[in-house]
């Protein structure tokens, strides 16, 4: 049967148990709703292999049953392993609950794995292309800024090159998140204001491209100052297309920032195929400024990792530092024995 067949099928047994593991893990955990929903999806898919049986029927025959179906169904090893965390994690919660233990033997939960070499597999990251900063401030000058739409979307790209936000910060970022002290910009990426990574506070300072790049920006917050936006309203706005009263389609800019990150997506995509390059996601914006960063000083590979916004260097290094190829021959080729 098929996954569509279980739509509306249910456990309300299951059902009430899964409702107060979700105010667990928001209460206590502290998850975020984003997180919590992916859990339980992946609870859900449990609960569809063993046909919406009570959790309390679960031992080792099931897990070793299950884990061997997944990999039948030729799954990521990425999918597999975040299914089997969130199953465990719930299976560990459930088996202190009333009810349930002296019916969940704590020890067949471990079940519940794969092979070490499949975990190291399932965290093996393919290697992240990246572009160079040339190639980002020449498809940002070739990009049209005539109408209003132009215009945003140029300086959405420059802001990127200049501080390298994460998607969601871009989209959400306000007028007053833009700053300028001793003649620095930065933006300041605040929960309050901005949707952040576990909702971490820091500041993003602009890295020193070329004037006119920052010139973009600083041009379009002028513009909506100049329509009436005030501090509180966003950066890059929403901006449909309508006809108006002569049938003729013009542009209408609205208070109210992008909903979907899609659309950021999209800007992007349109101004590096336009420009003859592949399209590559803005997150990797964040990666050509750690992998500079690798070529300078300490302490600016420092002050990259706090823009950035990472706890621990490693994280840069490791995660967004990877040297191109090329580099890592050019640098072991420097190296004379």
């Amino acid at each position: 049967m098929s996954k569509a067949n279980y739509k509306d099928r249910f456990n309300p047994i299951n059902e009430r148990m899964k409702y107060k593991y979700r105010i667990y893990m928001r209460c206590v955990r502290q998850r975020d709703e984003k997180t919590i929903l992916a859990a339980l999806k992946h609870i859900r898919e449990f609960e569809i292999f063993c046909g919406f049986a009570g959790f309390e029927k679960y031992d080792d025959a099931i897990a070793d049953k299950y884990i061997r179906a997944m990999f039948s169904q030729k799954l990521s090893l990425n999918h597999i392993t975040g299914n089997l965390r969130a199953v465990k994690d719930f299976l560990n919660w459930l088996e202190r609950q009333r009810g349930y233990r002296s019916k969940i033997n704590f020890n067949h939960i471990e079940y519940l794995n794969i092979s070490t070499n499949q975990k190291k597999e399932a965290k093996a990251m393919n290697y992240q292309k990246a572009y160079k900063y040339d190639q980002i401030i020449d498809v940002i000058r070739a990009m049209p800024d005539k109408t209003e739409k132009e215009k945003r979307d140029k300086a959405m790209i420059s802001l990127q090159a200049l501080c390298t936000l994460r998607i969601s910060e871009l989209r959400t970022v306000k007028i007053r998140s833009l700053i300028e002290e001793d003649g620095i910009f930065f933006v300041y990426v605040c929960p309050k204001n901005m949707k952040t990574k576990f909702a971490k506070t820091r500041y993003s300072v602009f890295v020193p491209l070329p004037d006119d790049i920052k010139g973009n920006i600083l041009s379009w917050r002028d513009y909506l100052v100049s329509l009436g936006f005030k501090d509180n309203d966003p950066l890059f706005p929403k901006i449909d297309n309508s006809f108006n009263a002569q049938n003729l389609l013009e542009q209408g800019i609205k208070k109210i920032e992008i909903k979907s990150d899609t659309t950021i997506r999209d800007v992007f995509r349109r101004a590096f195929e336009n420009a003859g390059l592949p399209y590559i996601n803005p997150h990797s914006f964040r990666k050509t400024l750690a992998r500079y960063a690798q070529t300078q000083t300490p302490e600016f590979l420092n002050a990259v990792r706090q823009n950035l916004g990472h706890s621990s260097i490693d994280t840069t290094l490791n995660s967004y530092g990877q040297l191109s190829v090329a580099d890592q021959r050019r640098i072991i080729n420097q190296v004379s024995f």
